[in-house]
C-alpha cells in the first residue's frame, strides 16, 4: 500500500524556488524539467543550471528525477543517424540527473495509434521493440552505472500492452513504466483505457506517475480537480500500488500553486 506522502511536483527553476520549502519539509518527490522545456538550454550552459538546482536541493531528503528532452525524440528511430541524436539527448538527461543526484529519467513512449487500440502494433511490435532496445542499449548502460531508473511514459498510447511489452523486454530493474493520468484520460475518449485502468494493469511494472487533469479533449496539464478525470478512482489505484513509484503532479506553471493546495487537502494516511 502507498500512503501518497511522497507525492510532489514536476517543476522548472521558478516553481522550484517558489515551492522549495514545501517540497523540502515534506521530503516530497521532485522532477526537474528545465532540460526538456528549454531548447536553448540543451545547447547552452545547462551544467550551471543543474549545479544551481543541486545547491537548492541540498537540504532535500526526498527523491529527485529529471525529465529528458522529448521534442522530436523518437525512441524506436529506424534511421541510425536519428538514433544517435536521441541517444545523445538521453545521455544529456542522465548527465543532468547525475549533477542533481537524480534517481529517475523520464522518456517518452514510441507508440502512436492509427487503428484500433487492441489491434494496432500487433504485427510490428517485435521490430519496434528491437529498435527501441538499440536506442537505449548505451543509455541503459550509463543509467545502471549511475543507479538511475529510466521510466517510459505513455504519450499517444491507447492500450498499455505494447508499452508493457517494451518495458518487460529489457528485463532490467533500470527500466520501468510511467503512467501519465492526463494522457490516459485523453486516450480514453478515443477508445483507450482509463487512467485508473492504466494504473491497475501496469502495476507490476509501474515505476513513476505523472498526475494531471484535463477535460478529455486536450492534454492541458491542469491541477487535479480542474478537469473531468475521476480522482477518487485514481487515488484508490495509487494507494494500492506495491512498487513505490515516483509520484509527481505535472501541471502548467500557473497551476502549480493549485496543485499544492490539492495535495495538502488529501486525507492523511488511514483517514476514513
Amino acid at each position: 500500500m502507498n500512503d501518497l506522502t511522497r507525492l510532489g511536483l514536476a517543476v522548472r527553476q521558478p516553481e522550484l524556488e517558489r515551492h522549495l520549502d514545501w517540497l523540502v519539509q515534506g521530503s516530497r518527490d521532485i522532477e526537474l524539467q528545465d532540460l526538456c522545456e528549454s531548447v536553448e538550454l540543451l545547447e547552452g550552459d545547462w551544467p550551471v543550471v543543474a549545479r544551481r538546482q543541486a545547491a537548492l536541493l541540498s537540504a532535500h531528503r526526498g527523491r529527485v528525477g529529471v525529465h529528458a528532452p522529448f521534442w522530436n525524440m523518437q525512441l524506436d528511430a529506424l534511421d541510425p543517424q536519428v538514433r544517435r541524436v536521441v541517444q545523445g539527448r538521453y545521455r544529456q538527461g542522465l548527465d543532468f540527473a547525475q549533477e542533481v543526484g537524480g534517481q529517475w529519467l523520464v522518456i517518452h513512449s514510441p507508440f502512436s495509434f492509427w487503428g484500433h487500440p487492441v489491434a494496432q502494433h500487433r504485427r510490428t511490435l517485435p521490430q519496434e521493440i528491437g529498435l527501441a532496445q538499440l536506442t537505449l542499449e548505451p543509455v541503459l548502460a550509463r543509467a545502471a552505472e549511475l543507479g538511475i531508473t529510466v521510466v517510459i511514459e505513455n504519450i499517444l498510447d491507447r492500450d498499455p500492452a505494447p508499452l508493457m511489452a517494451l518495458v518487460a523486454a529489457f528485463e532490467s530493474p533500470h527500466v520501468r513504466l510511467s503512467v501519465d493520468t492526463g494522457h490516459a484520460h485523453v486516450g480514453a475518449q478515443q477508445g483507450g483505457l482509463s487512467a485508473q485502468g492504466w494504473l491497475s494493469q501496469t502495476q507490476a511494472l509501474l515505476g513513476h506517475v505523472h498526475l494531471q487533469d484535463n477535460d478529455g479533449s486536450a492534454d492541458e496539464h491542469l491541477a487535479p480537480g480542474e478537469g473531468t478525470l475521476h480522482w477518487p478512482g485514481v487515488l484508490r489505484s495509487l494507494r494500492q500500488t506495491t512498487t513505490d513509484p515516483y509520484l509527481v503532479v505535472e501541471v502548467m506553471p500557473h497551476q502549480v500553486a493549485q496543485a499544492v493546495r490539492w495535495i495538502d487537502a488529501l486525507p492523511p494516511p488511514g483517514a476514513g
